[in-house]
């Protein structure tokens, strides 16, 4: 019975084929209300260690919904491969990942098809915060920045070969989004923190919480954004040693 009721929820958004044992979207409602029943606040972050095909996503999202909730949710899941003969895999869909963030993508478009719906007819819709069903897709990668490798030595050569390494210490190959998040990340700041993007002097400048901190990752930097960035009177400013031309 439960496992009919998790292939009739993907059936609805056109992924019935994908897999034989989805979780119920009923089942792990019921599991968040159950777990969060204490917590009061419907502010709750749930984690689900083995998303498989996102039902605590979907399950979530649609509580959120009928409560006016303000629930999040962590879902991970290794990249593990289709079959190659699976109906999935000739979807276009190589990983179980793939298809977990698929069923976000378009739960998450059904769920605000029948939240407008709902507005139109209801009129104590107003009194609900915002609907948020956007998501981050996040990947366990290696680090952007070269590490300084510590292990003692006296040898000048040595040293000043490793010196010369790290005049460019970031990752050609790293995206400014890699860069931004791994920085935010370093700073202490959570994966969900709003990041408002500003131009300055015609120069990408990221706003993290409201100013408390500005990251610019350009490659030429000028009076006129840096004055541009003190006058915004952030607590912390991280910009690229390059950035400065050697005239630093």
């Amino acid at each position: 019975h439960l496992n009919k009721n998790g292939v009739r929820d993907l059936e609805v958004i056109g992924l019935s084929d994908f897999f034989d044992f989805p979780k119920p979207k009923s089942l792990m409602t019921e599991l968040t209300l159950g777990a969060t029943f204490f917590s009061g606040n419907n502010q709750d972050i749930i984690l689900d260690f083995f998303a498989g095909s996102a039902t605590t996503a979907h399950a979530v999202m649609d509580l959120n919904k009928e409560d006016g909730g303000n629930r999040k949710y962590i879902c991970v899941q290794l990249p593990e491969p289709t079959d190659e003969e699976s109906d999935a895999y000739k979807a276009g869909y190589k990983s179980i990942a793939e298809i977990s963030k698929e069923r976000i993508r378009r739960a998450s478009a059904k769920i605000k098809a029948e939240a407008e719906a709902i507005e139109k007819t209801d009129l104590l819709s107003e009194d609900k915060a915002p609907l948020d069903l956007g998501f981050r897709v996040f990947k366990l990668q290696k680090s952007n920045f070269s590490v300084w490798n510590s292990t003692h030595t006296t040898d000048p050569t040595q040293i000043a070969l490793q010196l010369e390494q790290h005049i460019d210490h970031i990752a050609p190959e790293a995206s400014q989004q890699a860069i931004l998040f791994e920085l935010l990340i370093k700073s202490g700041y959570e994966l969900t923190t709003p990041i408002t993007t500003l131009t300055l002097a015609d120069k990408t400048v990221y706003s993290i919480a409201d100013n408390a901190l500005l990251i610019c990752l350009e490659k030429e930097l000028t009076i006129e954004v840096m004055n541009a960035i003190a006058a915004l009177e952030p607590s912390r400013v991280i910009v690229l040693d390059e950035g400065f031309q050697n005239n630093d």
